[in-house]
């Protein structure tokens, strides 16, 4: 029998304060955690709205993309039409579906950058994956409410062995080779080696994170093909979640096709889905693996894209037949917000309204939202500047350069101070009965600005015209 080298023979105490010092030095996971916590406290809330969701993925530019491109994949391509912004996939698949989205891309993301160069952290990495993008076609395929909820579990699955090779990898290298030369439990000889099982990481990582209760509760490696829930329920989810962990686990072992069929046999029962259909939603995944791996994207808004005329237009199709079929207008308001944001590469995109005598930014996208928002408010009251000229006079515009002569006078003192990295911007004032309730204001940061054509600037008009008769129809 392979010698055994514990290097952990205290209390299971200490390995978690050893794998917190790590993770601590370190800061990936950390990182990780927090963002679910936030995506999930946004989900809670009873007032939740696309505007807040959509806020949060598009704080970060290379998810965006990701979910974007994602919500166009091929599992999805029969959810009605091409997808080009964040509200857009939320109103075809769900505010639940998007915000899961994000989190397994993030979570994805997250173990790409922070992955140790070595064949272990590549082989979980795969394997993890792997197992996410078996459960996203099946609960796809299945029509599934909330469907992605699964693929978080399927990812989270796997946390306790992702931490054991990120955070102890000659330990980690030491418990395969016994498992593969003893043919032992990888569960026994890890508790021998490391005081704690991939178990007990899981689920205490599940607690000091504060992780959703049904997420956690997917991380226990105790469910088997025996027990039996209904779908997308909480003792479900972990059937599925330890399924896709086995299935991923199999085919990086290269087990043959017999083996796969007879072990989904035992499974399907369970999860009450038909042997055919995971069988399936298996070679898929296999297909698929290259549309789905992680690409690099530049990490931040890189400007004016070349093709902005041409999105414009599209997005100005787009939300012409969100507003034959009903759009609210809350959901019409971020569509256009994030159509303009990403179309044009602006820095940033908020809408002032009209709130007890004062232009107060009530929704933002882009650098510094909404942290900059309470910031962003001037008085009713007329004033010689651009924002009230723009107003009083409902006439679009565009100012190139806020330092120019010709421009400085008329610049906000508010605007200047609160936003010290603006160089250029445009104004779209919201007119509701012939007056000026708020406007729609977008900026180019130092050194990123652009010019504006005017058909950029009527696309954008046609955008906020269509806003408000989405507007004038909920009133």
């Amino acid at each position: 029998m392979t010698e055994l080298i514990s290097m952990h023979k205290n209390a299971k105490d200490d390995f978690f304060v050893l794998l917190t010092k790590r993770m601590a030095e370190k800061g990936d996971f950390p990182a990780f955690s927090q963002s679910v916590q936030h995506l999930d406290e946004l989900m809670q809330d009873e007032n939740k709205n696309i505007a807040a969701i959509a806020s949060a993925i598009l704080s970060d530019f290379t998810l965006t993309q990701k979910v974007i491109r994602l919500a166009n994949s091929a599992m999805y391509s029969g959810m009605g039409g091409e997808i080009t912004t964040i509200t857009q996939a939320a109103v075809v698949l769900g505010l639940d579906a998007i915000a899961h989205i994000a989190l397994s891309i993030r979570f994805i993301d997250m173990l790409s950058t922070a992955a140790p160069d070595s064949v272990e952290a590549r082989e979980e990495l795969a394997k993890a994956i792997l197992a996410g993008d078996i459960t996203r076609i099946i609960v796809t395929k299945s029509n599934m409410v909330n469907g992605e909820e699964a693929v978080v579990c399927a990812l989270l699955h796997h946390l306790g062995r992702i931490m054991l090779v990120f955070y102890f990898p000659e330990e980690w290298s030491q418990i395969q080779k016994i498992v593969r030369n003893d043919q032992a439990s990888e569960d026994s000889v890890t508790l021998e080696v490391m005081g704690v099982t991939t178990n007990e990481i899981s689920q205490e990582i599940a607690r000091n994170w504060r992780l959703p209760k049904r997420i956690a509760n997917s991380m226990a490696s105790s469910a088997t093909f025996d027990e039996t829930s209904m779908p997308g329920s909480a003792d479900w989810l972990k059937i599925m979640a330890n399924f896709a962990r086995d299935t991923a686990s199999m085919l990086a072992d290269n087990s043959s096709r017999e083996d796969l069929k007879h072990f989904v046999s035992n499974y399907s029962e369970s999860l009450l889905i038909s042997n055919e259909d995971i069988m399936d939603a298996i070679d898929l995944a296999q297909r698929m693996a290259p549309e789905l791996a992680v690409k690099p994207e530049s990490e931040k808004n890189p400007g004016k894209p070349n093709d902005s005329c041409e999105r414009l237009a599209v997005s100005v199709q787009d939300f012409s037949a969100a507003l034959t079929q009903g759009i609210d207008f809350n959901s019409g308001l971020s569509m256009v917000l994030e159509t303009i944001y990403a179309s044009m590469g602006f820095n940033r995109v908020v809408t002032f309204f009209r709130d007890s005598g004062m232009f107060k930014a009530k929704v933002g996208f882009g650098n510094r939202m909404p942290e900059a928002l309470p910031m962003l408010i001037f008085p009713e009251a007329y004033a010689t500047d651009v924002f009230h000229l723009s107003m009083v006079n409902k006439a679009d515009v565009f100012i190139q350069d806020i330092t120019s002569s010709k421009s400085a006078s008329s610049i906000p003192a508010w605007l200047r101070e609160a936003l010290p990295d603006v160089d250029a911007f445009i104004l779209l004032p919201l007119v509701f009965n012939g007056r000026a309730v708020g406007l729609i204001y977008a900026d180019w940061r130092i050194g990123a600005a652009g010019t504006v054509e005017p058909s950029e600037l009527s696309s954008m008009g046609m955008l906020r015209d269509y806003l408000m008769q989405a507007l004038v129809k909920r009133k």
